[in-house]
Order: C-alpha cells, then structure tokens, then sequence
C-alpha cells in the first residue's frame, strides 16, 4: 500500500529517471489528427478499420523506462495514435524482473 503524498516527484537524479513518463497522446474528436512529436500527438479515441499493424507508422526512436521499450505509432489513414510496448525479453533488466515478481504476488 502506498502512503499519501508517496507520488510527489523525487528530487533525486535516479529517481527523476526512472519515473513515469507522462503519455504525449490526446485523444479527442473536437480537434483534427496531427503530430507534434515529441511535445503532443493529437489522436482520434477509437481506432477505425485502417488501424492494422501493417498501417501504422512509427514516430520519434525508442524510448526506454525501467527496462520497458516502446515507441509512438500513428495509423497512416485515420491518424490513431498508439503508445506501443515492445515485447518483454529473457534477458531483461532487474527492474523489469522485480515488476514481474510483484505482478504475479498481486495475482495471488
């Protein structure tokens, strides 16, 4: 269980690192799609027929958090935007392994 105020950003230089990085995606239907990458990516909210693996394209390089690689990908017809995690491998750093540890105790 977490304390209060347990998500107040860490002053620490590690710690700053190894945060949560805050999602560029808005999804919305008042506005048109448009990438602005890396600063935001417009989205439609629901994906449309077009939106296959195949369709999409990926945006910017990337990124890694704690040992979890993703990237942004946005269909190339509707412009639906995703924040695609990489599948985990074997060979994964200790954090990715403590997460999983945790994972399967809350699963008990």
């Amino acid at each position: 269980m977490r304390r209060i105020g347990s998500n107040i950003r860490k002053q620490n230089t590690d710690d700053r690192s190894n945060r949560v990085m805050k999602n560029i995606i808005r999804y919305t239907d008042d506005e048109e799609p448009r990438n602005e990458y890396p600063k935001l990516i417009v989205s439609p909210p629901k994906p449309s027929s077009c939106c296959s693996e195949e369709n999409r394209v990926m945006v910017g390089s990337t990124k890694e958090i704690d040992g979890f690689k993703f990237c942004y990908k946005i269909c190339g017809t509707c412009g639906h935007a995703v924040k695609y995690y990489y599948p985990a491998v074997e060979g994964t750093s200790e954090s990715v392994k403590d997460y999983r540890k945790w994972k399967r105790y809350m699963a008990q």
